[in-house]
């Protein structure tokens, strides 16, 4: 795979300043890094909701979405490997609530790859801002399956399920857990957040529902609450930019975790073998990281897609790591023209995630 990276620039700058002129696009940054350097580094359009405002840089904020779930992830793998959980712990064994026939089972593999049954949010319209409130009614909900029989995407549960196991197990906040094992270590602490304060929302950009058939659509409901951005809900509630995604993906393996913690934990998908994958499946789930390639290399990309078309992920066998991150939603997600465009550009197979 060789490029000519200042042509191909020039050519990805072109694609995204005409999708945001054809009002497809609002505001879209865009990097790669190939063998560790910086080789992509694109920022276009405007910091307000429906084209108005400042124009972004490459500092400026996005909310993740689901892309956040793979700094929980990394946090998972680093904890394992220093020995303090291990993918067999059972959750019963730290977090009392779920020593029960349906969840005593459930590992910390299940809560991985999306097999632990507990996909669904506690009824009643929960305060997704009050993290000990989430964890005492997650923890009481039942599981909707044999632990481990079914993959079945946790898009927000996630965030407790896994992060508060952890907590139990480092006996340390998870907000503290994640910066002092995975944001500080690879000075991530400019570009990548759980939780923002007043001065760094001022960098935020808005998540934009111009094109959503419904408005306001659930997703800038969610994310442009200050409420929600305060707090830290890795599932869905990450605020970052490319830069600080790419600079996580290229120092990931071999620096924040082994190179055989990395391989073992993407080495496959982590499922039944009573449960194959259906045709078109998106949720193709190593432990915690999704591998959207071809079915005779699935792991030829590394990573996690977002509710706004964000995306980010690494391709061992170039060395390479990507972000894209933008802020219009798009009513036919999970599958994004402007990413498609990228992909046939940099001659790579396209992705619905």
């Amino acid at each position: 795979m060789g490029f000519a990276w200042k042509l191909i620039t020039r050519e990805l700058t072109a694609i995204l300043e005409d999708e945001i002129a054809i009002g497809n696009e609002c505001a879209c940054q865009l990097r790669i890094a190939h063998k560790g350097e910086t080789v992509v580094d694109i920022a276009v359009g405007n910091s307000g909701t429906y084209g108005s405002g400042e124009k972004i840089d490459s500092d400026s904020l996005f909310p993740l979405f689901s892309a956040g779930k793979a700094f929980l992830t990394a946090l998972t793998w680093k904890l394992q490997e220093k020995g303090v959980i291990s993918y067999d712990t059972k959750i019963s064994s730290l977090w009392q609530e779920f020593n029960t026939t349906d969840k005593k089972d459930i590992t910390v593999e299940h809560l991985l790859s999306h097999r632990a049954g507990m996909y669904l949010l506690p009824s009643g319209n929960p305060d997704l801002t009050d993290w000990d409130g989430m964890c005492r009614k997650i923890a009481a909900m039942p599981s909707r399956h044999l632990p481990g029989a079914k993959c079945h995407y946790h898009p927000l549960t996630f965030a407790w399920l896994l992060g508060h196991t952890l907590e139990l197990a480092a006996q340390t906040p998870l907000p503290q857990l994640l910066k002092e094992e995975v944001i500080y270590p690879l000075g991530l602490e400019n570009d990548i957040f759980f939780g923002i304060d007043a001065v760094t929302a001022k960098r935020l950009v808005p998540v934009d529902d111009l094109l959503m058939p419904q408005k306001p659509a659930w997703e800038a409901v969610l994310m442009n609450d200050p409420a929600v951005q305060r707090c830290c809900i890795p599932s869905f509630g990450g605020i970052g930019n490319a830069k600080g995604l790419v600079n996580f993906y290229r120092q990931l393996r071999g620096k924040l975790v082994s190179n055989e913690t990395f391989d073992y934990a993407t080495s496959k998908l982590f499922r039944s073998p009573d449960d194959p994958l259906k045709v078109n499946e998106w949720s193709k789930f190593a432990l915690g990281l999704i591998l959207p390639g071809f079915p005779e290399h699935p792991r030829m990309f590394c990573g996690h897609s977002g509710a706004a078309g964000t995306e980010a992920f690494y391709m061992p066998d170039y060395d390479i790591a990507f972000a894209f991150v933008k802020n219009r939603l798009n009513p036919a997600h999970p599958i994004h023209p402007v990413r498609n465009r990228i992909s046939q550009l940099l001659q790579i197979p396209e992705r619905v995630w």
